[in-house]
């Protein structure tokens, strides 16, 4: 196992926001992961009031954020604001809180040093060591026991239970190959690692080896094209097989009438951040949905985008945009995460400001740079977007739907990525 043992806070960060996700969807018993539900829950309550300037949050704002983060704003709220101002990242007054200018990295390494200060026990250590470890490549279960149990000396029954309680909360997905069981997530290609691509497309049959090419050519020279023309390349099994492991992401973007969807390469966004984690809260994959959404299925008379590049260009620079009827309703996910501030002008017609520049920063490359430009993604009604739906909780979904024996296609390219030459 090449994982350094000592992992950068911004890597730790992104681990305990993805984590702390992850218990919040299962009804297990989590007391043994306390530390990262409550870091996570700060960071995520951070991120959704910082922006890159220092900014004051009124009362009514901060509860609606919460709300929108899935933080009690009664039961958790209080503690949460009680840790972050401990930290000396906000001030509270009894009208609201004023929050430090941050960036994503930042507010990442602040959440790792609350879960190192609250003294974390060995097994939440070891769900993010292993996760890491399992982003690089597929790792086996008896060389993660084993190393577990070396890392913090303990016996190799407790790793195995502790790596299974991992396994059942999602921390990490598993799969039985060969009578083995092998640990993943879907981190496996989001570093645009040649060697493990290759592994996969090599190990899949003359006929879906070309299908995926096809699809891979199509992403690489349009950004990401729509869930059903993916499907369409790939047939429903292998699009499913794909989306399982990682080697391709699907975002959505909701409304009243469902859910839209499109795909992408992971590497999509790295390639402008040089970090797979530059992203972790997902704020740039959901402001390009909305942007998608706003370019190509948005009418002219709510106020369609038309010049992309000029319009992103005034929103980094501070500028309030609008007024027009579409930004009171097609950027709802990207108020309730706190990337931008929208306010009533007059009548149903409504400005915008943006309040993370990097979110806005990279959302303009991954659209001026060939990643996602002027592609017609989604055929979505001119209604309200309220919901997104990043490649974490895609990825899951798509698994959990996965039957028997597609399952044991999933577990042969995991044994093929694992043992593809990759060392």
């Amino acid at each position: 196992m090449s994982t350094s043992e000592s992992l950068n806070k911004k890597t730790i960060g992104s681990w305990i926001i993805h984590h702390s996700q992850k218990l919040q969807e299962v009804s297990l018993a989590t007391a043994d992961y306390e530390q990262i539900s409550f870091a996570g829950k700060c960071g995520v309550i951070l991120n959704a009031l910082a922006g890159t300037d220092q900014t004051d949050i009124p009362n009514t704002r901060l509860q609606a954020l919460s709300k929108a983060s899935g933080v009690s704003t009664r039961a958790e709220l209080p503690t949460v604001l009680d840790e972050l101002e401990r930290q000396r990242l906000i001030d509270k007054s009894s009208t609201g809180v004023s929050v430090l200018g941050l960036t994503s990295g930042q507010i990442l390494e602040k959440t790792a040093q609350i879960f190192v200060e609250s003294n974390p026990n060995n097994a939440e250590k070891a769900a993010i060591k292993l996760s890491e470890k399992a982003s690089e490549r597929p790792v086996e279960k008896k060389d993660a026991v084993e190393y577990v149990s070396d890392a913090y000396r303990i016996r190799s029954e407790e790793a195995s239970d502790i790596l299974d309680q991992c396994g059942e909360i999602g921390f990490f997905d598993s799969e039985v190959v060969s009578g083995s069981c092998i640990y993943f997530n879907g981190n496996l290609f989001r570093r645009n690692d040649i060697a493990k691509t290759q592994a996969v497309i090599s190990s899949l049959s003359p006929e879906d080896e070309r299908n995926m090419k096809e699809l891979m050519i199509r992403l690489k020279t349009a950004g990401c094209i729509s869930k059903d023309d993916a499907k369409k390349i790939l047939g429903d099994t292998l699009y499913s097989k794909m989306c399982s492991i990682g080697f391709v992401d699907e975002n959505s973007i909701g409304n009243e009438k469902g859910l839209f969807s499109f795909v992408t390469l992971p590497s999509t966004f790295t390639k402008f951040t040089g970090s797979a984690v530059d992203d972790a809260f997902d704020l740039a994959k959901a402001f390009v949905t909305s942007l998608t959404y706003g370019m190509t299925s948005s009418a002219y008379s709510r106020g369609r985008i038309r010049m992309i590049e000029a319009l992103m260009r005034r929103l980094i620079n501070g500028d309030w945009i609008g007024p027009a009827t579409a930004i009171g309703q097609d950027y709802k996910v990207l108020e309730m995460k706190g990337v931008v501030k929208v306010r009533q002008t007059m009548g149903s017609r409504f400005s915008m400001k943006l309040l993370k520049k990097e979110v806005g920063q990279l959302a303009l490359s991954v659209i001026t740079e060939g990643e996602v430009s002027g592609s017609p993604l989604l055929e979505m009604p001119s209604v309200s977007a309220t919901k997104y739906c990043g490649p974490e909780s895609s990825r899951s979904i798509i698994r959990k739907r996965q039957p028997k024996q597609l399952k044991m296609g999933v577990a042969k390219l995991l044994s093929d990525l694992r043992t593809g030459g990759i060392q």
